[in-house]
């Protein structure tokens, strides 16, 4: 009975060993990869765009190449407006919540166009697939840049009336220093992902003139936003520029530059001249962790006599629109 005890003991044991080995040896097989602060890596492939400069393009620049096979275009304006107010021939529709998902369908090497209503929200698509990757464009002024007519435009850039809100020339000295956020994860490249995917199904990020100054003048000054002036050139900004606004060259937001100028603790308006750079500068920010709002219309909807030639006029040429469901 002993001997048939100390068998079975040793039977058990050796199966046991046998289990703990092979364990361990598909542990080896699959090495769990540790997560790091990759924040400087996340960083740095969004400022590798901005720092060689957003990317706009006019109609005229797209309509030759209609047909082609070389161009994307996807439009992010409403299904109803699309199909019934008429789109650029050969688009896509799609949401910007949707975009992340739905850009594996993007042909490699095709030159992608995106539109919307404004040139607004297509900024913020454009920035990201650009930090993924892609050579992206906003078409500049949106719908409103590939025709003048309203009936399909619905005169969101012509329609648009400038508030007058009082500017500042005081010039304002980057001095205090913030603590970056931290982006704990493996690949830098998963994490732009996944995080402009949570920023985009959550809604992009605008503000308007008069809610701006809403804020800065309701006598509270401890819930006015942090004010990014985005890419103006200094003499643009000694001229005139929204109060309290902080003077950030293009290109000058890298993990090495001037992110620890941004506090993340408060929000944070960033504005240009239309809105459309400033709106690829948020996603950026957004992605980062920081709660960056573009200044919808920038200074066209203020004071276009700051704007110097970037104010919004109907285009000269109508490029034609099709109907129907892409």
């Amino acid at each position: 009975m002993k001997s048939l005890f100390r068998l079975t003991a040793l039977a058990v044991l050796v199966l046991s060993l046998t289990f703990f080995i092979g364990c361990s040896s598909d542990d080896d097989d699959n090495p769990i990869t540790p997560t790091a602060n990759i924040f400087a890596d996340v960083a740095q492939i969004g400022d590798d765009y901005l720092t060689a400069g957003t990317k706009n393009i006019v109609a005229a620049d797209v309509f030759p190449d209609l047909g082609t096979g070389d161009l994307f275009l996807i439009d992010f304006r409403s299904a109803t407006d699309f199909e019934n107010l008429g789109h650029i021939d050969g688009a896509v529709n799609w949401s910007i919540g949707s975009l992340p998902d739905n850009a594996d369908q993007i042909p490699a090497g095709a030159k992608v166009i995106c539109v919307c209503y404004t040139g607004q929200t297509a900024s913020f698509a454009s920035c990201y697939l650009n930090m993924m990757g892609y050579d992206a464009y906003n078409l500049k002024w949106g719908m409103c840049g590939w025709t003048s007519d309203v009936a399909v435009n619905l005169n969101k850039w012509g329609g648009l009336v400038p508030g007058g809100q009082t500017t500042e020339t005081d010039a304002h000295t980057l001095t205090t220093e913030y603590d970056l956020p931290t982006i704990e994860g493996t690949d830098a490249e998963d994490e732009v992902h996944n995080r402009c995917n949570d920023f985009f199904d959550a809604g992009v990020t605008y503000i308007l003139a008069a809610d701006l100054y809403a804020n800065l003048n309701d006598g509270d000054t401890g819930n006015d936003p942090y004010i990014v002036n985005y890419g103006w050139p200094q003499a643009s900004y000694d001229a005139g520029h929204v109060p309290g606004s902080y003077l950030f060259g293009g290109g000058t937001l890298g993990p090495d530059e001037n992110l620890k100028y941004l506090p993340t603790d408060q929000d944070i308006v960033v504005w240009c001249y239309t809105g459309q750079t400033s709106a690829q500068v948020c996603t950026y920010l957004n992605m980062l962790g920081y709660d960056a709002y573009s200044l919808k219309f920038g200074m066209n909807s203020i004071d276009p006599s700051l704007c110097g030639t970037s104010v919004y006029s109907p285009p000269g040429t109508d490029y034609p629109v099709v109907t129907g469901p892409a």
